[in-house]
């Protein structure tokens, strides 16, 4: 899956948030787009697929700033957000843990969500809302019944914040006898949920947190560890977060997809609006073409 040319401006974009997150100073703003164009430029090629471009000018502007996670202190906020939230949702709720139905809803919930960029009470709005809006491809009733069918489960976390969101899912499938891995990036990247955002949102106990190996924007299988795949081929079932991941990820026989579509592409494979909410199986006709 080659990247197009559509690719440099999304990335841009993202490096110029990036340099933003880290100071006010246009000059420094400046610096750090020219040494990404100048990467680029100077690799003459895009790469072998979208999610190793983006990761190439994410090292190189981290180099220019000088910092190894530029998003270090908006990530402890929006995890520190979604905890709150989430300890007022089950507070409501009047149990000790979410069923398993409702757990799937706070994690579509979660996915919908840009812990980055709002504040506390417009989140927690737009958490109830999503949880009971019904996702424009809504597939929640055969995932549960492969829920119900495996016995082992790997949820491929997204970003922070919406990490948290997706703790009561773990549990909830702990708590139905299922092994639980929860998988995400081994290094910073943009906002992606790493080992410490994780430990911050409460994973312990029987639900396992693993990493590939390497940065993770996107789960592209053939760049992860020996360690990781034997783990994420064992489970029975992968409950995967984000459209980042439906675009990397090798179709797999039992991988359902919690995501917003935010790129032009997922939305147009899966035929709804960009922005808009599916819980789906991409299945092995979903061919992702990036020309």
């Amino acid at each position: 899956m080659k990247p197009i040319p559509d690719c440099v401006p999304d990335a841009l974009r993202m490096i110029i948030a990036t340099a933003r997150a880290v100071s006010d100073d246009d000059f420094i703003h400046r610096k750090v787009l020219i040494k990404v164009m100048g990467e680029i430029a100077a690799d003459g090629d895009l790469g072998t697929n979208p999610a190793d471009f983006h990761l190439l000018c994410w090292e190189t502007a981290c180099r220019a700033l000088g910092v190894r996670d530029p998003y270090e202190n908006e990530k402890a906020r929006g995890n520190k957000t979604a905890l709150g939230i989430l300890k007022s949702i089950v507070k409501k709720d009047g149990k000790p843990g979410l069923d398993l139905r409702t757990a799937v809803k706070i994690s579509f919930a979660g996915a919908m969500i840009d812990f980055s960029g709002l504040g506390r009470a417009d989140i927690e709005e737009k958490i109830e809302y999503y949880r009971d809006a019904r996702p424009e491809l809504d597939e929640t009733k055969a995932l549960l019944l492969a829920i119900e069918k495996a016995d082992s489960v790997m949820i491929v976390a997204d970003r922070a914040g919406e990490v948290a969101m997706d703790r009561p899912l773990a549990e909830a499938l702990a708590n139905l006898g299922k092994t639980v891995h929860l998988a995400v990036s081994a290094k910073p990247v943009f906002t992606m949920a790493t080992e410490k955002d994780a430990e911050t949102a409460g994973f312990s106990g029987p639900v396992s947190v693993v990493n590939p190996g390497t940065a993770m924007y996107g789960l592209v299988q053939e760049r992860a560890s020996n360690g990781f795949r034997e783990i994420f081929d064992a489970c029975d079932l992968a409950l995967v977060k984000g459209d980042t991941h439906f675009c990397t990820m090798s179709p797999h026989d039992n991988a359902y997809f919690i995501l917003r579509a935010q790129s032009k592409r997922v939305a147009k494979i899966l035929d709804i609006g960009r922005e808009t909410g599916a819980i789906v199986k991409r299945k092995p006709a979903m061919e992702i073409k990036w020309s």
